[in-house]
């Protein structure tokens, strides 16, 4: 994983919990500085210093990583389409699955129709 994908769900979890740069170094004991440059991804977090991250928001390594790969798999379908417009991002993501399911077998066809049915049920 990126240190930049990292720092922007370390800020984006910081902001969810309206808690300033400055109060959330102190809470996890690094400057305020070195935070900057982690949310910038400008600096590596260390696994103690995750472990204290993951502390303060409440929540497991686990978790945290799962949110970065979720955060990771959106990253690179967004920069792979054109959002320039909102209107026409739909557009875009319509033709980009359309181009996507095309190229796939029947078998694979089935595998994606099962699933999305079986997902829509829940």
């Amino acid at each position: 994983m990126s240190d930049l994908l990292i720092g922007r769900l370390i800020k984006e979890l910081r902001k969810k919990k309206n808690i300033t740069m400055v109060d959330f170094a102190k809470r996890i004991k690094i400057s305020q500085p070195s935070l900057s440059k982690i949310e910038s991804g400008r600096q590596e977090v260390s696994f103690s210093l995750l472990e204290s991250i993951c502390h303060e928001f409440g929540i497991t390594r686990s978790h945290f990583f799962q949110m970065l790969e979720r955060d990771s798999i959106y990253h690179q379908t967004s920069s792979a389409l054109n959002f320039e417009e909102p209107v026409d991002a739909n557009k875009e993501i319509e033709h980009k699955i359309g181009e996507l399911v095309s190229k796939m077998t029947f078998e694979q066809k089935k595998a994606l129709f099962t699933f999305l049915f079986s997902s829509s049920k829940e």
